[in-house]
């Protein structure tokens, strides 16, 4: 079917949208609560060192390997639907788990490592069929406004985002200050079956890939790797995206403890500076959107990375005495997630052939997964060394985190020059 014979304005395509728009948010909701300071508070509970916290945190990143499964059997999927749904709701539910292993009457090194089972169980689960997923809904989008959709769907979740994290951040403040964060967890643990259950109803609005249920050759292996290993303008978004993710892994991870320990901020309050960073992305957002459809998904990427630079160097400066620079630095780098988080997906459609386009979304982040894992295992190395000797490198006083930042915006930098000489006056495609 070519793309000027699909009505994108028909009304189950626009069902499909909106479905698809609200399944995002409610997954949104989840992965706030396995993210930042919210698992650090869980993981703290369990006496969890910075370091591992940090490493769990990046856990993220290693996970995106479960997607080379998707590489090896993509072909053999019949119901988009139904092999999606059965997937991805298996893992939100295994995610609203990991609230329920405080009560579980076990020594906390048995907590850790249950823990660690579950969270990598839920992320193989999600992680297996989210590029499905992607293609699926995006399926049902003018390949003329994919940007511009792509940031009004984020734009939806977060603003609903901000709401959720502040209330149960609040929340959760209060239970652990009258000594009950117990009742924190169950609170946390109850709201994500119902976001579970929401987003299990959006899946199901969501009108099936017919496409999918004809029965079609799978691609063989070589013709799989000779369409995205052998494209070289696609090794190149590979190389760019573990680049971006040496950035990330080397510093995110890290800074949920960072912020609860040496900076003292309490939950509620970091998620208030969340909802400030997440307000920038919001309002900045359309507009990341609208420049990545008229200048292409490298430019919208490239203007980010430079968001994304201003913020690591600012938080190479952020210390106890300079807490407040964290806002700006959480500012900053949410604005960037709002140049890069649609279009490192997105500039697969420019390079790739949509037929292989979920074998290679898999690949790259399979690859920029472990990249980035490794990356979060030195830095958290680098964290542990620095601690050991009293907040000291080389003889000269510093935080951890300030270092990492300062690594970070090394990645940065290497990304921007990257793609500046491999990607920027490339020929794309419309898909």
């Amino acid at each position: 079917m070519s793309l000027n014979s699909v009505n994108y304005s028909s009304k189950e395509y626009k069902t499909s949208r909106r479905a698809y728009t609200l399944e995002c948010m409610f997954e949104y909701f989840v992965s706030l609560l396995v993210a930042d300071a919210f698992i650090a508070k869980l993981l703290k509970y369990f006496g969890t060192s910075d370091a591992l916290c940090g490493i769990i945190s990046s856990f993220i990143s290693l996970s995106f390997m479960f997607q080379i499964f998707s590489v090896l059997i993509m072909g053999r999927i019949r119901n988009t639907k139904k092999t999606a749904i059965i997937f991805h709701t298996a893992a939100q539910f295994l995610f609203a788990c990991l609230y329920f292993i405080p009560f579980l009457q076990i020594d906390n090194g048995t907590r850790q490592i249950i823990f660690i089972i579950c969270i990598l169980a839920a992320y193989f689960g999600n992680y297996f069929v989210t590029n499905l997923i992607y293609k699926w809904g995006n399926s049902f989008v003018d390949p003329h406004k994919r940007a511009s959709f792509s940031s009004t769907k984020e734009m939806v979740s977060l603003f609903a985002g901000m709401i959720v994290s502040l209330g149960l951040g609040h929340a959760i403040d209060k239970l652990d200050e009258s000594g009950d964060l117990t009742h924190g967890f169950l609170l946390s643990s109850v709201c994500m079956l119902v976001f579970c259950v929401s987003d299990l109803v959006c899946l199901l609005f969501i009108k099936n890939d017919e496409k999918k249920e004809e029965k079609t050759d799978m691609p063989k292996l070589s013709e799989i790797m000779k369409n995205t290993l052998g494209n070289k303008n696609y090794v190149h978004t590979v190389i760019l995206k573990c680049l971006w993710w040496g950035a990330t892994y080397t510093t995110i991870g890290f800074l949920g403890t960072y912020k609860q320990v040496e900076l003292f901020y309490t939950l509620g309050m970091i998620q208030l500076i969340n909802i400030i960073g997440c307000a920038g992305r919001f309002l900045l957002s359309k507009l990341f959107g609208k420049f990545s459809d008229k200048h292409g998904f490298v430019r919208g990427i490239q203007l980010a990375m430079l968001v994304a630079a201003a913020a690591f160097a600012v938080n190479m400066f952020t210390a106890p005495k300079t807490r407040w620079l964290i806002i700006v630095f959480v500012l900053l780098y949410n604005i960037s997630l709002a140049g890069t988080f649609q279009n490192m997906i997105n500039i697969s459609y420019a390079f790739v052939d949509v037929r292989y386009f979920v074998q290679a979304a898999a690949l790259k982040d399979c690859i920029a997964g472990v990249f980035g894992f490794l990356c979060a295992l030195l830095s958290g190395r680098l964290l542990s060394v620095i601690q050991e000797n009293g907040n000291t490198l080389f003889g000269i006083p510093v935080y951890a985190q300030q270092v990492q930042s300062a690594l970070s915006l090394l990645f940065v930098i290497a990304a921007l020059i990257y793609s500046q000489v491999t990607l920027s006056h490339k020929k794309t495609m419309l898909q």
